[in-house]
């Protein structure tokens, strides 16, 4: 009897085991049959990637979800704390804008002065317009770029050109804060990119595949529109924008425009376009004037004809009466 107990206690004890160990083994190996990869959003946190299933890690290899999340949330360094480490901070970024409204001598003279002082200074003439008014004073308007550092060097040598400066404004706007956010959100992006990559180099499905390379594709258009903005926002900030509004002064163009030799050509070419007039009056009333005079005349000619011959008869009839 004692040793059919021993049995017994044994086989209990043994099942216990077993059954323990089967529990361990099935709970490691088994898991969720479908769940999702996680990217990177654009503060670094990770969010669920759908359509992926963890098939696709099992069967190519890869870690499984959880890990991949955890890896590249640990790869890729947020926002948040970039900016708070003080790590590739750029320099200030700001965007300078300038307007002055000069009255000039010559405003011809003045444009010239104007596209020399900016290229002097590294930059270009951006637009440029200008007309003439009745009374004959010149008014119009110049955009100019030049490189920040040279902006207020500019704007001081451009006030020169001016018998008066009516009005001059500055302006500066600071994107630092937006650039710094931009370059993070980029290298964010890049990094998601390169996890992407890695997946769709180790699938085997083909809905996996497809999956992956749709979220690639997604990945890199926002990465297209990061470097975009950041263009942007490099050329603002490189290349400071000046506007000067240009207006002659009335009473020293009245003295300069007063031309006599322009007066005696413009009352010559008056006098041609009057002479020019009345010939082509001429000719215009001999082409049109004369077949209607020839017509009238010939319906004249028929009428008197006819009402001759009616006259001779009646006058006949007249003299001979039967």
């Amino acid at each position: 009897m004692p040793s059919t107990k021993k049995i017994i206690i044994g086989s209990v004890i043994f099942l216990i085991l077993l059954a323990a160990l089967l529990t361990v083994l099935g709970s490691s190996t088994l898991g969720p049959k479908s769940t999702t990869f996680e990217s990177v959003n654009r503060g670094g946190i990770s969010t669920p990637l759908s359509g992926v299933s963890d098939s696709m890690t099992l069967e190519a290899g890869l870690p499984s979800s959880r890990n991949l999340s955890k890896n590249i949330s640990e790869s890729v360094p947020s926002v948040g704390s970039e900016i708070a480490s003080g790590q590739d901070i750029p320099d200030k970024k700001v965007i300078k804008n300038g307007n002055l409204t000069l009255k000039v001598d010559n405003a011809d003279k003045s444009a010239e002065k104007i596209s020399q002082i900016t290229k002097d200074n590294g930059g270009e003439v951006f637009f440029s317009n200008f007309y003439e008014t009745p009374r004959n004073i010149k008014s119009g308007s110049i955009t100019v770029k030049v490189p920040v550092a040279n902006f207020e060097k500019t704007f001081a040598e451009l006030k020169k050109v001016a018998t008066l400066v009516v009005q001059e404004s500055t302006s500066g706007q600071d994107v630092t804060e937006e650039y710094t956010d931009l370059q993070a959100q980029l290298k964010n992006k890049q990094a998601e990119e390169a996890q992407f990559v890695q997946i769709l180099g180790q699938a085997q499905k083909i809905q996996d595949i497809l999956d992956v390379t749709r979220e690639l594709s997604r990945v890199r258009g926002e990465i297209e529109m990061l470097q975009g903005r950041i263009k942007f926002l490099n050329s603002q900030t490189d290349m400071a924008s000046i506007s000067i509004s240009l207006s002659e002064d009335a009473e020293i163009a009245m003295i300069d425009s007063w031309r006599p030799w322009q007066v005696v050509k413009n009352s010559i070419n008056a006098l041609i376009k009057k002479a020019q007039g009345f010939v082509d009056f001429v000719i215009v009333l001999v082409i049109t004037a004369i077949p209607l005079i020839f017509l009238y005349a010939l319906l004249f000619y028929v009428l008197y004809r006819i009402g001759k011959k009616i006259y001779l008869k009646i006058k006949e009839k007249q003299q001979n009466p039967q």
